[in-house]
This record gives structure tokens, sequence and C-alpha cells, in this order.
């Protein structure tokens, strides 16, 4: 074995090649560092003699299943310009660490593909070193993470574990790139990821988000409220939801005479956009026949299909004159949930306007919500929260969602 093989195949320089050894099912290379590159740990100088020697053994790129060793040769160093006796520098691995450098680049670009107890059983290490290897470099990427450059964020929030358990996500909207996973979705989730950003004077353009109080807070503390979308998506399911709930008070208040199985089965059917229930003629008429029989949920059923129109407008001038239109509509209805509902929407109206400005939604967050998810779920759980967090941030570069 020469030693440009140890360069080309391990990416090690600097050592020369002593022999092969075969022990245990594995093959362990005996290197020493070449005596032109030896110096002093102190002072730099090569003016060095030997002075003993010992032997370190450390875990490399395997060669197919067999696992390889480096049996390095390290030795006690007296220099002679500033007399100071230490054993010479390892450059191969990290102090006090049982693996080269070139495993741990080996390990990271497994973990792109695989999941971390994977990897560990593919080498034949502990899911703590593969973990410890892993979270080094991604500390070293996403540590300090670039937000100079950022102007349309989305930001949700995802439950990791029952018990309401929250992490609150914040998406560069134009790369795709998580820059943010706060704890819980309080304000204070979303609060210190504001102020860093006011504090380096980040010149947002827009937010998306839901229009749950909190993120409204975090963010209107420290920008302008004319930057928060509220997102489109959200809306048409929180219309759904007042929608759904409306369908159940009827079908308890339904006499015999309105016959309840009318009910039956129309939950799907309410909620579902009209365009998609006239293509199927049975639940178009069971659809009919229950807005036909029931007035409330007709002119519930109307009024969401018309906010859902909303976004077809053309200019923010053409969306405030139609809203202003719905809300007149919905507020003359008479029924309590659905004027509920037309009051909290008047409540976020700039919000809401706002979309026509900056046509942004939090559908990026919600496709990274579903990674997270999978790499939950793949990997069990995380026994390490700072693991999991800086994983979050690594998901952009998977070559799959499906890792763990």
């Amino acid at each position: 074995m020469s030693t440009s093989l140890l360069y080309h195949g391990f990416g090690i320089h600097d050592y020369k090649y002593l022999k092969t050894e075969y022990r245990k099912g594995a093959i362990f290379f005996h290197i020493e560092k070449a005596p032109n590159k030896q110096y002093c740990a102190d002072c730099g100088s090569k003016q060095v003699r030997k002075k003993g020697r010992f032997v370190r053994e450390i875990r490399t790129v395997p060669i197919g299943k067999k696992k390889v060793f480096l049996s390095v040769h390290l030795h006690r160093l007296q220099c002679g310009a500033c007399g100071s006796l230490k054993l010479e520098p390892l450059i191969i691995s990290l102090p006090k660490k049982q693996w080269t450098k070139s495993l741990g680049r080996y390990v990271v670009e497994l973990l792109k593909r695989e999941t971390a107890q994977d990897v560990a059983r593919h080498l034949g290490m502990s899911w703590d070193t593969v973990k410890e290897i892993h979270l080094r470099e991604l500390k070293r990427k996403y540590k300090r993470r670039k937000l100079k450059q950022l102007r349309y964020l989305g930001v949700d929030e995802i439950a990791v574990r029952r018990g309401h358990r929250y992490l609150t996500v914040v998406v560069d909207l134009e790369t795709g790139q998580v820059v943010w996973v706060g704890e819980g979705r309080k304000s204070t989730s979303l609060e210190g990821f504001m102020r860093t950003l006011k504090r380096r004077r980040v010149g947002l353009k827009a937010i998306a988000m839901d229009m749950w109080p909190a993120y409204i807070k975090a963010v209107s503390k420290y920008y302008s409220e004319q930057l928060i979308v509220f997102d489109r998506y959200h809306l048409i399911q929180d219309c759904n939801r007042m929608l759904d709930e409306l369908r159940r008070v009827e079908a308890a208040k339904a006499s015999l005479r309105e016959r309840k199985e009318v009910y039956t089965g129309t939950r799907y059917l309410l909620l579902r956009g009209r365009e998609k229930i006239d293509s199927f003629p049975e639940a178009k008429q069971h659809l009919d026949r229950l807005l036909a029989l029931n007035e409330s949920l007709n002119t519930a059923y109307i009024l969401k299909e018309e906010l859902r129109a909303l976004w077809d407008c053309q200019s923010r001038e053409d969306a405030e004159e139609y809203f202003n239109d719905w809300f007149q509509k919905a507020w003359s209805s008479d029924i309590e949930l659905v004027v509920k509902f037309a009051n909290k929407l008047s409540r976020h109206r700039t919000g809401i306007l706002n979309y026509f400005d900056n046509r942004i939604t939090t559908g990026k967050v919600e496709g990274i919500n579903n990674k997270i998810k999978v790499l939950k779920r793949r990997a069990y759980g995380y026994r390490d929260k700072e693991y999991f967090k800086f994983r979050i941030y690594s998901l952009h570069e998977s070559r799959y969602s499906l890792i763990g």
C-alpha cells in the first residue's frame, strides 16, 4: 500500500504508510507523521527530536463491509528551540475523538438519505456517536444562519408531541429553508427571532401566518402590522370549521319532519369546493337537498363559496370592495356563528387584504411541516431536542423527504 493511496482513498496527508494488520474482523493501517512534517506543538519549530512513542487507534471510512482503523504512531517530541516536550498534534481527527474527519464527512453524507439508526447499524457504530458527528456538523453550518437576505417569511406551528407540545417554524419563502425553530407557540417563541432580525436591520417585506394572536403580537412588537399577510388557506379552514359547527347545531335541532338522515354524510360535501361537487351527480343532489331544506346552512355555504372567490380579485381596491359587500351579507344573515366569524375577519381585515400587495401564503411552511412529521415518525421521536431542531434546519438539503 502506497502513501498516495492514503491521500486519495482516505484523505490523509503528511503521514507515511508503515504496515497493514488484520485482526478482530477489521483492517488496521499503521501510519506515522513524515519526519519533515513533524514540528513543536508550542512554537512550531521543526528542530525536534523523538522521545518515545504512543500508538492511537482511530476509526476511519470502511472498505466494503470491513471496519478500517488507523493505528497512528504518535511521537513525543523534544523541541530544540523552546525546550518543550509534548506529544505531536494529531491532524486527521478532532481532539479526543475516536473517528477521523473523513469518517465524519462520510456519516454526514449518509444521513442525507438515511436515519441515524440506519447509519449506526450500517457502520457498526453507536447511535450516540452518529448523532454527535451529525450535530457537530449541523452546528457548524447553522449556528449562525445568514439572515440579512430575508424578505418573505412564513410562520406556522407544528405539533411534535401529545399534550399540546408545539414548535414554531419560520421558513424563508424564497428558498424554502427553515430559518428559525422556537419551542411552543407563544409570543416568546417568535419574539427572539424578530428581535434578532430588527437588530440586524433585515428589510422584511411580508410575513405570512395564520391569525394566531401570539404570532401577531411578536411581529407587531418589532415590525409594522402592514407586513403581516394572513394565510388564505387558514382563513378558509376557519370558515369550514364554522360551517361544520353550524351543521352540527342544525342537525341537532332537526325535527322528524325535516328528516335527520338528510344531514348524514354531508360534512365533506359542505366543506369541499362547489366545483368539485358538481362533477358527482349523486353528491350534488344530496348537497342540494340539504341546502334546500335548511336556509341557515344554505346562506353559510354561499358565504363560504363567496369568501373563496375573494382571492380571485386582481387588485387590493377590488378586493376591499368585494370584502365589504361580503361583510354586509354575513352580518345581515342574523346567523350567530356566521356573524361571529365575520366579526373575527373584520378585526383582521388589513392583514387579509395585505395579500393583494404581497401574494404569499404559508404553503411552503406546510410542506416543511410534513417533512418534520416524517422526520419525527421515522426516528420514533428524538431524545435530544437540540439535535431535532438542527435536523429541521437541514431539511432543505435532504435528497428526498423520507429522511429521519
